[in-house]
């Protein structure tokens, strides 16, 4: 499971750096995107959770204003 979701963090990773460095335009990044998010949710409950709690932990913290 957790190989799994390692696997679809890196399918992520690689379509945003493609994008970023031109290699795809944004109908490609989007189906890519969208494709790769349905085979995690295909994957079930437990590893759509590993990759959103991966992503999350990626994140800056928030700052508070008060």
């Amino acid at each position: 499971m957790a190989k799994q979701a390692k696997e679809f963090l890196a399918a992520l990773n690689q379509n945003v750096d493609a994008w970023y460095a031109g290699r795809i335009d944004h109908e490609k990044f989007s189906a890519q995107q969208r494709t790769t998010w349905d085979a995690i949710r295909g994957a079930g409950h437990a590893v759509e959770e590993l990759v959103l709690r991966a992503l999350r932990d990626q994140l800056p913290p928030v700052k508070r204003a008060f």
